[in-house]
């Protein structure tokens, strides 16, 4: 089954009409929510849960989006403690299988909704859907993001039905990086896509055009304070803002790109 659909795509790559125009990406932050009320601080941390959501585009909406590289998401005030919960190692999550002694680590679970189709040619009418069942495994020094999905594929790109063209089974290595948001301290997940996942054949580009996750709220007590996963730990004025950073890949046409969404929510 996986070298017919190989075939599959590599037909379709080798069929398509090169297409000259220039890519140019949309991002939106359409979800950011946490559930505990109030700003918190260092001195008092509020444990919460995260729900994340974001879409890519293209500005012809009958195309998808360039491919992203690199990602760097976080928000304003929000905190990430790995110490919250047992962790795995990456090289257990990054296998066919995640192992049953991994799921103690488990924090997050959620969609990643991607089109995949020739290189030479953004149309949606040349591109197959591909939703991957997404994990969210902590590590110790960030996230796991585990994906898995295999066919069939859904008949449509608006469906949430997992399933996709190729058999997918891997993991992205994420890392927590402490830095500021809006002038407040805040964790960053930061990210590089593996090559296999950009191009999962050669000649044919896979383009994510939606994620969704819920990180649940998981809370210990540590050097006598009561942390979360993630936590609030500040906010400037009544709002907070939510910020994700995306970095095409570079092409022998055009040189990597950097954007930045960005999003205001309620303290």
């Amino acid at each position: 089954m996986r070298k017919v659909l190989v075939a599959a795509l590599a037909l379709v790559a080798l069929a398509a009409v090169a297409s000259v125009a220039f890519a140019a990406n949309t991002y939106t932050l359409h979800k950011a929510s946490t559930s505990a009320k109030g700003k918190g601080s260092l001195a008092k941390p509020k444990p919460t849960n995260l729900t994340f959501g974001f879409r890519v585009g293209e500005t012809d909406p009958s195309k998808r989006a360039t491919v992203i590289e690199k990602y760097a998401i976080g928000a304003e005030g929000l905190l990430a403690n790995t110490r919250v919960k047992p962790r795995c190692a990456f090289t257990d999550i990054d296998n066919p299988v995640v192992p049953a002694r991994c799921t103690k680590a488990l924090v997050g679970k959620g969609i990643v909704k991607n089109a995949a189709g020739p290189s030479d040619d953004q149309r949606l009418s040349q591109s197959l859907p591909c939703n991957l069942r997404l994990r969210l495994y902590n590590i110790g020094t960030g996230m796991a993001i585990r994906l898995d999905g295999k066919p069939p594929f859904p008949t449509s790109f608006e469906s949430n039905v997992i399933g996709c063209p190729l058999p997918i089974a891997t993991a992205i290595k994420a890392k927590f990086v402490r830095t500021r948001i809006a002038g407040v301290v805040g964790s960053d997940l930061r990210f590089t896509v593996p090559q296999n996942l950009k191009h999962p054949v050669t000649g044919v580009d896979n383009s994510i055009r939606e994620s969704v996750s819920t990180i649940a709220r998981a809370e210990k007590t540590i050097n006598g304070k009561r942390w979360g996963f993630y936590s609030k730990v500040g906010c400037k004025g009544t709002r907070r803002t939510v910020r994700a950073a995306f970095t095409t890949e570079a092409t022998a046409s055009e040189p990597a790109r950097k954007f930045t969404a960005t999003k205001q929510v309620k303290c």
